[in-house]
């Protein structure tokens, strides 16, 4: 017998150590006299400490579910009460307002008191994926703090309703709005433009008196003059140019809110859009500028002996070599 009640004070005294590293003492949640490590938690839900506050999906239902227990006389609401009054909320929830609650992430590593099923704290850290420590945060009511009253943000996790509070509240992710203007920027690609060439005229002409018999007329538009002779052609040239395409290049907004965290880089996704938004259709006509150029008929004559004569050579040319001439006045 007296072995036997050695071995059950043994595993008293190790029962009683275990506690020690994750319970406080005096089972506050505002009380970090814990002894030995924090014990990890992955997962939340298994031990709700408020039950009513279970499953919320905005600060408004959070806010709503308080209110309307807020003159019940039960051991949750009362433990609720005196949660909220070490935060400096005089009255409880009477005094609670709903801009006092905000949503937010605890960030994964972060350590605190966590209470459970029967209002017991225990000191744990939080690990795994940042999604699972959604919470409520709810902001001290500094106007009506006493000597006593915790000086920071006590947090209920949104899946089981557990009160949780970080030994620093720095350690917190919180959750930012984010607006981002998209500026909007046109490009141009000429690689894949389209070609166009403008080809520059220079005519001569001379004014007749009247047409022949016989002669035809050569109207010339935008010429004013009764009876121009045929239109010389004497220089040309022509000017290549690219219509590019263009394309209008948007960023769009990313999500509306983000979680921030402390030592941790922010990350941002927008998409990029790419638009086509020129009508090109690549089948551009060619453009002709045309400059008419009076000059007496015997010069008129001249110029026309003189072109012929070197059409006549390029002829030549090409006849004994095979290869096609570009004459330089040519005949139009």
């Amino acid at each position: 017998m007296k072995r036997l009640f050695l071995i059950s004070a043994s595993a008293m005294i190790t029962a009683a150590s275990f506690a020690q590293t994750d319970v406080n003492p005096d089972k506050s949640l505002y009380n970090f006299d814990n002894q030995g490590s924090p014990k990890a938690v992955r997962k939340l839900g298994t031990a709700p400490e408020f039950p009513f506050l279970r499953h919320m999906t905005s600060a408004h239902q959070v806010y709503e579910a308080i209110k309307k227990h807020e003159d019940d006389n039960t051991a949750a609401m009362n433990k609720l009460n005196d949660l909220l009054m070490q935060i400096g909320y005089t009255n409880g929830a009477k005094d609670l307002q709903e801009s006092d609650i905000t949503m937010s992430y605890i960030k994964p590593g972060t350590e605190g008191n966590m209470g459970s099923r029967g209002y017991v704290y225990g000191y744990y850290q939080l690990e795994g994926n940042p999604l699972e420590f959604k919470a409520w945060k709810i902001a001290p009511n500094n106007s009506n703090a006493s000597s006593g009253t915790v000086n920071s943000s006590m947090y209920l996790f949104a899946k089981c309703g557990n009160a949780f509070y970080p030994k620093t509240d720095k350690t917190a992710c919180i959750s930012v709005p984010v607006q981002v203007t998209p500026d909007q920027k046109q490009v141009n690609l000429q690689s894949s433009g389209s070609e166009t060439t403008t080809e520059n005229k220079v005519f001569v002409y001379y004014s007749r008196r009247h047409h022949r018999r016989g002669q035809p007329a050569y109207p010339v538009a935008g010429l004013d003059v009764k009876y121009p002779s045929k239109p010389i052609k004497v220089d040309a040239d022509k000017e290549m140019d690219v219509v590019p395409e263009t394309y209008t290049v948007t960023l769009s907004s990313p999500e509306t809110s983000v979680t921030a965290c402390p030592d941790s880089t922010l990350n941002l996704t927008a998409s990029i859009n790419v638009e086509k938004t020129s009508t090109y259709t690549g089948n551009y006509p060619n453009d002709d500028h045309k400059v008419y150029k009076k000059v007496s008929k015997r010069h008129y004559m001249m110029i026309a002996r003189k072109m012929r004569k070197a059409e006549r050579k390029a002829n030549k040319i090409a006849r004994r070599t095979g290869v096609p001439v570009d004459a330089k006045f040519a005949k139009s």
